[in-house]
């Protein structure tokens, strides 16, 4: 029994190692149609790793199986990641990056939270908008508790009550049992 399983474990260390030594993907052995797609990287085809190789040839699968509409989505998507500032692409690879780290739940909530904003009639859209930039605005600052040790979600928002005008009363004593 401890046989067959470390026999197992060996042929899956191997099947891992042998995807991850994955071998340089020949520009001559891409077929024409995908060359074509990728005709703009074939100068740089052989210095790219194949990780990167692999991940080219998948898109440009998918690219093939788009309709009409689709690549013309994809394309003026693309061209506004182009114009956007390099500060403004890290910004949406971080959010990206985050919501991966997200549960599913949360995801799913997420998701549907977008899709309901969506769906909204456009001057609802722009309200929204300008009631959250409003908001962003007016934000209180957080503190940590003192006696949270700063760990993350024990955070206390700095209150903002007024003291009070009229000395509060005090109540009667009552006698004890004697």
């Amino acid at each position: 029994m401890k046989a067959q399983i470390l026999t197992i474990f060996f042929l899956y260390s191997l099947m891992s190692t042998a995807a991850m030594a994955q071998d340089d993907i020949a520009w001559d052995d891409l077929p024409q149609e995908l060359q074509g797609v990728l005709g703009p990287m074939q100068p740089l085809w052989d210095l790219l790793p194949p990780q990167r190789q692999e991940r080219l040839r998948t898109g440009a699968q998918r690219w093939q199986s788009l309709t009409p509409d689709q690549r013309g989505q994809a394309q003026q998507q693309f061209r506004g990641w182009i114009q956007r500032s390099p500060e403004q692409r890290e910004v949406v690879r971080n959010s990206f990056q985050r919501f991966q780290e997200m549960n599913p739940d949360r995801q799913r909530a997420l998701r549907n939270r977008f899709e309901r904003f969506r769906n909204l009639r456009t001057e609802q859209k722009r309200e929204m908008r300008r009631r959250f930039e409003e908001n962003q605005g007016n934000r209180q600052p957080r503190v940590l508790n003192q006696n949270s040790q700063q760990r993350p979600g024990n955070v206390d928002r700095i209150p903002n009550r007024q003291p009070p005008t009229q000395p509060q009363q005090q109540r009667p004593t009552r006698p004890g049992p004697g």
